[in-house]
């Protein structure tokens, strides 16, 4: 029995977009320039979802890791587990969204209606 081939990868302008949609603010150039492209667009919209809320919890720990007591567990725990877990969703987000597939982001694919 063969084994199943790979699915093919996008090339040029179409994989560079795609990696863009969850390059953190740069996933407003694909969302900008390809309107026509459905999938694009909700690779896109994903991305940005995803980096707004990057940041927004990233300086909220940031923030509550000015207290003296709470301060060293959310800086040195929670923020870079935090950073890790965006890392992880982008990569493999990326790379679904490079064979075709829509990867839903836990959590925030329910925000997705409202872009």
């Amino acid at each position: 029995m063969p084994l199943e081939a790979p699915a093919p990868l996008y090339t040029g302008d179409r994989l560079r977009d795609l990696i863009l949609c969850y390059a953190g603010p740069w996933a407003f150039l694909p969302y900008l320039r390809r309107r026509d492209d459905e999938e694009l667009l909700w690779h896109s919209r994903q991305g940005v979802l995803l980096a707004f809320s990057e940041v927004s919890l990233a300086l909220a720990l940031v923030i509550m890791g000015l207290f003296p007591l709470v301060g060293f567990v959310f800086v040195r725990f929670f923020l870079p587990l935090w950073l890790m877990w965006c890392l992880t969703m982008s990569v493999t987000a990326i790379l679904q969204a490079c064979k075709g597939k829509r990867h839903k982001i836990p959590v925030l694919c329910q925000f997705m209606d409202y872009l």
